[in-house]
């Protein structure tokens, strides 16, 4: 199959069903459409660009695709969203690059980007490893994990001016800054004189091994609520809690709670999803767990 003549032949709003296999870009989407995976299916940027990037002035869909290699000589390593609404269901980004800029998993300048059960992981950016969001652009992250990304500004995550950010029921773990101005291994937060950006995190686990110099940099003070991270986090505790995360870190899932895991039916049961990042169901006896994954008892089946 050629994905890019696919996506250039697509009628607007159209599904573009995209068979199991490897897919090397770079890809551009410049309507409204829906790529939709239909096995395991790889976008592969090759280390020339980023692999993915949207411009346009309707809705993008994309399901269960897994974008890897890119290398974006500005911003977004992986998908790059420069116009457009673009929603993201069951993606993952991993191993992708910006190295100049920032976004080396994905960038958001003057989208709006939903993404519920994706993954980040390994990614790496100058400003954002994981995440950049810039501009305008306007972010939430469901039941999504940001694992093992890198940056000199915002390991994890980066919101610059006006970027408005939520997350709820994710997971940021072992995301780390380089460098010597190396700041905010989970989170960078800054704006200019003239526009702050806007970051609500909810019933998430921010989690770090070890004290760097420093879990979240905040020039604009970030909201967070109901939510576990490590005990030497300067946060308000409100209804906090500070405490280590403790993950089973073995297995195909190293991530999912260890059974003392203090984010154990901590969460906020009404504001919680039917499915967590793995797809198991996330309420039970009436209690959820904060983070990306509930926790699953020694005995049972992850469904792998």
């Amino acid at each position: 199959m050629d994905l890019q003549r696919a996506i250039r032949e697509a009628p607007v709003g159209a599904t573009v069903r995209v068979p199991a296999g490897r897919y090397f870009g770079p890809f551009e989407i410049d309507k409204p459409l829906t790529l939709l995976a239909t096995g395991q299916v790889v976008l592969d940027g090759g280390g020339r660009d980023s692999v993915l990037r949207v411009a346009c002035d309707g809705a993008v869909r994309l399901a269960g695709l897994l974008l890897v290699g890119g290398a974006a000589p500005e911003v977004g390593g992986g998908l790059a969203v420069l116009r457009g609404t673009v929603e993201l269901l069951d993606c993952t980004f991993r191993f992708n690059k910006a190295p100049m800029y920032g976004g080396g998993g994905l960038a958001v300048l003057d989208g709006t980007v939903t993404a519920e059960r994706c993954r980040f992981e390994g990614n790496t950016g100058r400003q954002g490893g994981g995440v950049l969001v810039d501009g305008v652009g306007v972010l939430t992250l469901r039941d999504c994990a940001l694992i093992q990304n890198a940056a000199v500004q915002g390991g994890a995550l980066r919101a610059r001016e006006a970027a408005n950010v939520t997350l709820s029921f994710c997971t940021l773990a072992d995301n780390k800054v380089v460098g010597d101005d190396g700041a905010g291994s989970a989170l960078f937060v800054t704006g200019s004189t003239t526009r702050q950006p806007q970051v609500t995190i909810s019933n998430s686990v921010l989690s770090e091994r070890s004290q760097g110099p420093s879990l979240i940099h905040e020039a604009t003070p970030v909201n967070i609520s109901r939510s576990l991270l490590p005990p030497w986090a300067k946060v308000p505790v409100r209804d906090n809690l500070l405490a280590e995360a403790r993950f089973v870190m073995s297995g195909n899932e190293p991530y999912l709670l260890d059974e003392g895991s203090a984010a154990i039916g901590a969460g906020d049961a009404a504001a919680a999803s039917a499915k967590d990042l793995h797809g198991q169901p996330r309420v039970r006896g009436g209690k959820v767990d904060l983070g990306a994954f509930a926790w699953i008892a020694p005995s049972a089946s992850v469904g792998y």
